[in-house]
């Protein structure tokens, strides 16, 4: 309820390298747009225009490619309200999913030095790069498949963005060496999960004991939280799962 979505014409968006178009005309556009205060943000996403095979199902981690996941939104939201914290910094996504969706928004708005948008998925980054050229930032803006635990990735970030990514027990060791292998001293790195169980407390729990700072959020915005206390009553609504909280995680 934080973000609209619009199916675009067909051929009101269009790659920027040609080579691409034949990838562009596999996919459905979309325009997600949101509103904070008086000013509007929106950016393109396309969606693949296919089912998954057996084997794209039982690949590595697929669920970010069913549906653009609500704390993905809520985050995306979120980094909307605190542009400020991206201006000249470094921005890595890790986990985005099919859309990278709120590192897309802050290489579009946020003016960061750079932003590089990751998932494990092949499938999921194809669709990101798809997406990026027909999107414009005024900052160098890339993509790559990232495993948490490829060593090789340990390029310093001053912000990582994180959505719905905890719910895997044996993925989180791999998450968290990721994030200390990126995070810088003086970092922040901004992860978004519903509770879910004790798959969050159990991410601060073993983040703490490699050394990072874990600070817990429950109510981090006035809109997410009125629209959170709205829907309490709402019987097909889990606040265990359902509800976003934001983790701010350091090394300080």
């Amino acid at each position: 309820m934080l973000l609209q979505t619009q199916q675009l014409p067909s051929g009101s968006v269009s790659p920027t390298d040609a080579r691409l178009l034949d990838q562009f005309n596999k996919r459905t556009w979309y325009s997600y747009s949101m509103l904070v205060g008086e000013r509007s943000f929106s950016v393109h996403v396309g969606h693949r225009n296919r089912t998954f095979s057996a084997e794209d199902l039982m690949g590595f981690n697929n669920t970010g490619n069913i549906c653009i996941w609500p704390s993905e939104e809520t985050l995306s939201y979120y980094v909307c309200n605190n542009l400020d914290m991206f201006n000249d910094k470094k921005v890595l996504e890790l986990g985005g999913g099919m859309s990278c969706l709120a590192g897309l928004y802050v290489a579009t708005y946020g003016r960061p030095r750079s932003v590089t948008l990751t998932d494990g998925n092949k499938i999921s980054m194809e669709n990101v790069q798809v997406t990026l050229e027909c999107n414009k930032f005024d900052c160098p803006v890339d993509s790559r498949v990232l495993k948490w635990n490829d060593v090789s990735f340990a390029e310093f970030h001053d912000v990582i963005l994180c959505a719905d990514c905890l719910f895997f027990d044996d993925a989180r060791n791999d998450l968290i060496d990721c994030l200390w292998r990126t995070l810088p001293p003086n970092g922040l790195a901004l992860v978004m999960a519903p509770e879910r169980g004790n798959t969050l407390d159990n991410f601060i729990d073993q983040s703490r004991k490699i050394g990072f700072q874990c600070r817990k959020i429950v109510n981090y915005n006035d809109v997410v939280w009125s629209k959170r206390l709205a829907l309490l009553d709402n019987v097909e609504f889990d606040d265990n799962i359902h509800y976003p909280i934001l983790i701010e995680v350091t090394k300080s």
